[in-house]
């Protein structure tokens, strides 16, 4: 069997694994979120998700970090160099221990003083939310920390064990919120500790996992100067991306919760988990396929990183489409009937925050490109001015005109503006310009989008609002977009590709 189709097969194979992970926590995660809200009630919902958001400023490390240890990781695997592998492990456990030390330092103090003095919470859920703050720093340190065994299960391309523990943390999480209706003590403190409880222990089995199946996963002291080097270069750009990230999403939290109080920042927590529900569906395939094309580029065969990243955005676009195109469609309905109480402007939220994952989803197997290249820089200086100019945006705009809408609606238009540079500055990596991502990528999607939302739209337009336009759209958008797909955007190839991946599991001859 030649490399290629091991490659395909095993790409088939991680892709299903992670979808049936997905087919199975979904429908917990959004319960489990329902549950939550009615039982913490939507101010305890909206103060645990701006404390969460603000620790989440600190997680630009853990984000930055796992960027990092990924791509170095994966790149010695597609190399074959076991012993700079083990280097690799050993520098990056050693230097997270010590940037978590710092990172402490700094939440309980400038941290601290920021949330008792700045955030807009209620006196009397004061000590609460310095409960939930305190929980959460921790939870951040054990993350970090674990940041490269769990980067050891996806460089590996394990993603049956990555399923698994995901699937833990789903079950575990909807027992909290089956709890929570029988807490002993303060609701919203309760509810943060269980949280903590459950992220330990999926930091644990994560490290138990990789010390049994991965010999470089053994702790050193000892830090390579090369690859120390080497690394903070790399993770220091992205670091600077990070930053500017959080301030693009949870700098904005806080901007809307300075003007608005808690109950702007519930709808916004609505709005994070029903998009992070439903990017999961694109993203879970993109996990699977971005150790390949670091692999591909490493191993110096730039035909089929071309091929993988122009075949990676068509089926992460189409994956998420079909969840999210419904969900536009039909959100007030949607949100009725999932919530029991729908915060102030979360439906608007929905739309915007969904339109903005299709956007960033085209960019999503780019830049994997762009990080295996290791010539980051420039990259990043793009994504860092766009992020920053959707948070001075949102600043503005709610300094003028008091618009939580408008001011979400602007950072979705710089990130439209901000996409071709994005793409055009990696046509020396591997030779795709912007004029090609278009042709083989881009224009087609264009094309099967424009077509299912007008057959949706027409269908809207004679059915009245209820049970019966919301599962006809469900189900016209869904075999839109496949029928479209198919006809449009995949290639040949690809239909080849699929076609025998469907023979061979139903046991078919051509």
């Amino acid at each position: 069997m030649s490399n290629e189709s091991q490659n395909n097969k095993r790409l088939a194979k991680n892709t299903l694994i992670l979808y049936a992970r997905m087919l199975f926590t979904v429908g917990i995660s959004f319960y489990s979120t329902r549950l939550i809200l009615a039982n913490l009630g939507v101010s305890d919902y909206g103060v645990y998700n701006v404390i969460g958001g603000f620790v989440s400023m600190f997680y630009m490390v853990t984000t930055t970090m796992t960027l990092a240890v990924g791509r170095f990781l994966t790149f010695e695997l597609g190399t074959g160099n076991q012993e700079k592998l083990q280097k690799v492990f050993s520098t990056s456990i050693n230097v997270l221990l010590l940037l978590s030390l710092f990172i402490l330092l700094i939440a309980e103090t400038i941290g601290l003083w920021f949330v008792n003095n700045k955030l807009q919470i209620s006196i009397e859920r004061n000590f609460a939310a310095n409960w939930i703050y305190q929980l959460t720093v921790l939870a951040f340190i054990l993350e970090i920390i674990g940041v490269p065994y769990s980067s050891s299960i996806i460089s590996h391309e394990k993603m049956g064990a990555f399923a698994f523990v995901t699937i833990l943390k789903v079950l575990l999480t909807f027992g909290i919120a089956l709890l929570l209706s029988v807490s002993p003590i303060d609701r919203l403190i309760f509810y943060g500790v269980l949280v903590f409880l459950v992220n330990l222990g999926i930091q644990l089995l994560y490290w138990s996992y990789c010390r049994a199946n991965f010999k470089e996963c053994r702790y050193s002291t000892a830090i390579d100067k090369s690859i120390f080097k080497e690394m903070f270069g790399f993770a220091g750009w992205f670091f600077l991306a990070t930053c500017s990230s959080m301030m693009s999403s949870q700098g904005v939290n806080i901007l809307l919760n300075m003007h608005f109080g808690t109950l702007i920042n519930a709808a916004r927590g609505v709005c994070g988990q029903l998009n992070g529900t439903v990017g999961a569906f694109a993203t879970n395939f993109t996990k699977a396929l971005n150790p390949q094309i670091t692999k591909s580029y490493a191993a110096q065969d730039y035909n089929q990183t071309r091929t993988l990243v122009c075949r990676g955005t068509k089926f992460s676009y189409i994956l998420l489409f079909v969840i999210a195109l419904p969900c536009m469609l039909e959100t007030d309905f949607f949100l009725s009937k999932w919530l029991k109480e729908v915060p102030p402007y979360a439906g608007v939220f929905v739309q915007l925050t969904l339109l903005n994952a299709l956007v960033d989803i085209l960019l999503n197997t780019v830049g994997t490109l762009n990080t295996a290249t290791g010539k980051i820089r420039n990259y990043q200086i793009l994504n860092c001015s766009a992020q920053w100019l959707i948070f001075l945006s949102t600043y503005f705009t709610l300094k003028i005109y008091e618009s939580p809408i408008l001011a979400v609606a602007l950072g979705n238009i710089i990130n439209i503006l901000a996409f071709y540079p994005r793409i055009a500055i990696n046509k020396f990596a591997v030779g795709i310009s912007f004029r090609y991502y278009f042709q083989q990528a881009i224009g087609r999607i264009l094309a099967m989008s424009i077509l299912s939302i007008t057959i949706c739209l027409a269908v809207i337009y004679y059915i009245q609002d209820g049970w019966v336009r919301f599962i006809t759209i469900c189900f016209l958008s869904t075999a839109s977009i496949f029928f479209f797909s198919w006809l449009i955007v995949l290639t040949n190839s690809e239909k080849n590709t699929i076609m025998g991946f469907v023979r061979s599991k139903l046991h078919l001859r051509k």
